[in-house]
């Protein structure tokens, strides 16, 4: 039997911003982003979906599944920061999602194969194709502020810092702080060098490397997924690292590849952290094109260069 669900009303401020080129760290403060003004995103009313099936609140076991599947299958491949998938993904009924230089893939897109792959495991072990009505294709190939790409892709004039923030701002994340992170969340990190990455994370770690069941005094930092390292198969691509927070060092005893000198910060514009909401819980809650056009993401190569300690 399906439970019909009566539509209800949210209104929920969006956040835009005037372009601006990416943030350089030294610059940004909480004072100067409270002063941009933000766009207000219309109030949308949730349609009744039937056959949604109960669950978790959290889509990280679908997350973890497809972190799994990729790393079996399309692992170590090689990186590239001009490179998109890799593979090509079919989006539903509604076409193919094309990877540009497969098998190569860098790190912002990385988690969208990852959220793609979540996608496709979860419709066919659920039945549950809704998923693909969400957001139409275009959204995985476009950098407006109306595409999720643009948000993965980093853009803080779309108040979108990382993964976590994109789905947070089509309605399909929510915030977590990194003590508080589980398995298959998301983050997305800047380094003393200036430069960042993003990732899904796997675990806290403590200073022998060993992934620790929550977070304590012991923790330094976490190990994660994504694709890093070099052009070479075998030397770069989807991965696991050990990410270790600056003012511990950069121990040389972990039991993988490091990524050394992280930033550790209770600010999200410097360690975005948060987990994606199971489809029941979307609350399509998107971004609009603002009254005043907002500049397309163009991806920062320099700071999303794909280096990490140990490549």
């Amino acid at each position: 039997m399906y439970k019909l669900l009566l539509p209800f009303l949210f209104l929920i401020p969006g956040a835009a911003f005037a372009a601006q080129p990416q943030f350089a760290l030294e610059s940004v403060t909480l004072e100067t982003l409270r002063e941009l003004p933000a766009v207000p995103v219309p109030a949308v009313s949730i349609p009744l979906r039937a056959g949604q099936p109960a669950g978790d609140k959290y889509f990280n076991a679908y997350v973890l599944k497809a972190i799994a599947y990729l790393s079996a299958n399309y692992g170590l491949l090689g990186y590239d920061i001009n490179s998109i998938l890799t593979h090509d993904i079919q989006y539903h009924t509604y076409g193919v999602i094309t990877a540009r230089h497969a098998p190569l893939t860098m790190c912002v897109a990385a988690q969208m194969e990852i959220i793609l792959t979540a996608f496709d495991i979860y419709a066919k072990e659920t039945g549950d194709y809704s998923v693909y009505d969400y957001l139409p294709k275009r959204s995985f190939e476009g950098l407006s502020v109306t595409d999720l790409k643009g948000h993965i892709w980093v853009n803080p004039a779309f108040n979108a810092n990382g993964t976590a923030d994109a789905l947070i701002n089509f309605g399909m994340g929510e915030r977590r702080t990194f003590e508080n992170l589980t398995p298959g969340d998301f983050v997305n990190i800047n380094r003393t060098t200036k430069t960042g990455h993003a990732v899904t994370f796997m675990g806290y770690i403590d200073k022998a490397g060993k992934v620790l069941p929550k977070y304590g005094a012991g923790v330094i930092g976490f190990k994660y997924f994504s694709s890093q390292g070099r052009a070479a198969a075998g030397e770069g691509g989807f991965d696991y690292r050990y990410a270790v927070f600056s003012k511990f060092g950069c121990p040389d005893n972990m039991p993988g590849k490091r990524d050394c000198n992280v930033i550790y910060s209770a600010d999200q514009k410097y360690l975005n952290t948060g987990a994606m909401l199971s489809p029941r819980f979307w609350t399509h809650v998107i971004p609009q094109a603002p009254a005043v056009p907002v500049e397309s993401t163009v991806l920062n190569r320099g700071f999303f260069n794909g280096i990490t300690t140990d490549d």
